[in-house]
């Protein structure tokens, strides 16, 4: 051995001797940091700093993995370290404010997704925390069924491919939207094959519903200014996923004299209510304005002014297409006739601008949004159960009914028939008797219109 190493060993010898000196510990100490608790799957099994960044932290992001939070999920460290184009995740377009998906096909394998509902459940709903809820791989399958089907079935126009976009989109920014996406979803599932079907709501179905419901309800409370543009949106996607499932939501197995108007409840009329609380919300959730992902579907709901994108008959025509026996009795064939005069002015505009539109899913929706205006003077003639309202009603259900939709034809018949089997009996001398009254609701709230039309 030279001299030279020979030093190098003696110095080293001299060095690890003095070694307990205080300059030299603190020297050996590991560098101190904060140990993070809450970091992903990834950088805690590599046993790095984890920056939480969400939905993907930085350091997932450099080293091309997916990135994973929830180590309750029991799939959670077989997914780890996998490349993240294997996964699907929604990418930001530099173009626009919303996001994309690459596949919705394979959305259920989307562990980021369940990530950040869960974090939203943990931070908005200790309840749902309490009873240990938390979204798994079968609600995001449901979520692909209601991009893929549900959503096909609910809307009727060309802005189709927005609804679907921004439905799912906001249902994962906000977890009362997926919770209703949920609901209408399994409502689908149970009802498509037979609008009438007995089959009763399932457990979840029930669940997420109520959740949803009332989570809407709360936001529906803050002022304005407390709420994101995201809540907004959701907010009103929301109540239009509300106004379908209340129009499906009745009870078929009961026999005709269980339903409204033989029997009340508190519920009576929901549905109608829902149509018309959606303007309210509308206007809350301020979906004209230019931030707004849902712009160019808020108009639809317009149909006056210079925002409409519907031409209405004027009030004096769509009176004149009441069939003439139906104008005679609601004492409408009167040239003086107007809402100040006529209590049933209104709704007979209303019945008479949808009569003559022709079947097609964009009218469908124009149907829907004209009986939001019926006054809430003839809503309290309803529920009083006043015989004329109950008639103009029943052609209203008589026309919509004919648009097929599943969630709309089960209450357009159903509550239709009870109408009229309400009418026949308690009014039979009068209303209930003239044919020329009844024909055309019983044609089209009958029972073999569902084998004759089809049901989508």
């Amino acid at each position: 051995m030279s001299s030279s190493n020979m030093a190098s060993v003696k110095s080293s010898g001299i060095v690890k001797a003095k070694s307990g000196s205080k300059a030299d510990t603190s020297f050996r100490k590991r560098k101190s940091h904060t140990k993070s608790r809450s970091g992903c799957v990834n950088c805690k099994l590599r046993h790095i700093k984890c920056d939480e960044s969400k939905p993907i932290c930085n350091n997932c992001t450099s080293f091309r993995v997916s990135c994973t939070y929830d180590r309750t999920l029991k799939s959670s460290e077989a997914l780890a370290l996998q490349p993240w184009s294997e996964q699907v995740f929604p990418l930001v377009n530099a173009r626009e404010t919303h996001l994309t998906y690459a596949s919705l096909a394979s959305l259920s394998l989307n562990r980021q997704v369940l990530t950040m509902l869960n974090d939203h459940i943990r931070e908005s709903d200790a309840q749902a925390v309490k009873n240990g809820f938390l979204f798994k791989d079968q609600h995001l399958r449901y979520l692909n069924q209601f991009h893929e089907k549900t959503i096909l079935s609910l809307k009727m126009n060309h802005r189709l491919d927005l609804y679907r976009r921004e439905s799912v989109r906001l249902a994962i920014r906000e977890p009362f939207l997926l919770h209703l996406v949920l609901a209408v979803t399994l409502m689908h599932e149970r009802l498509a094959a037979s609008p009438l079907t007995t089959e009763p709501p399932s457990i979840q179905e029930l669940y997420h519903h109520a959740t949803g419901s009332s989570q809407l309800n709360q936001l529906l409370s803050s002022h304005p200014s407390q709420l994101s543009r995201v809540q907004k949106d959701a907010m009103f996607m929301g109540t239009i996923l509300l106004a379908c499932t209340s129009f499906a939501q009745l009870d078929a197995s009961l026999p005709l004299a269980s339903h409204w108007p033989f029997v009340s409840s508190p519920h009576d009329l929901d549905w109608l209510k829902i149509c018309s609380g959606k303007r309210v919300v509308q206007k809350l959730a301020d979906t004209h304005a230019a931030d707004s992902a849902l712009r160019d579907i808020s108009y639809e709901f317009v149909l006056s002014g210079p925002a409409a994108r519907v031409e209405l008959l004027p009030e004096e025509d769509a009176i004149a297409r009441l069939p003439e026996p139906l104008r005679r009795l609601l004492r409408l064939d009167h040239a003086g006739a107007s809402a100040k005069t006529n209590a049933y002015y209104d709704a007979g505009v209303v019945v008479g601008r949808v009569l003559p539109l022709e079947i097609s899913e964009d009218n469908l929706l124009v149907s829907l949004v004209l009986v939001s205006f019926l006054p809430v003077r003839f809503r309290e003639m309803l529920e009083e159960k006043d015989a004329k309202a109950l008639l103009l009603f029943a052609w209203y259900h008589a026309k919509i009914g004919q648009f097929g939709r599943w969630w709309v034809w089960r209450r357009a018949v159903t509550e239709g028939r009870a109408i009229l089997a309400y009418l026949e009996r308690y009014y039979g001398g009068t209303v209930g008797g003239d044919e020329e009254l009844l024909g055309y609701p019983k044609k089209w709230c009958g029972m073999e219109v569902m084998v004759n039309e089809g049901m989508t």
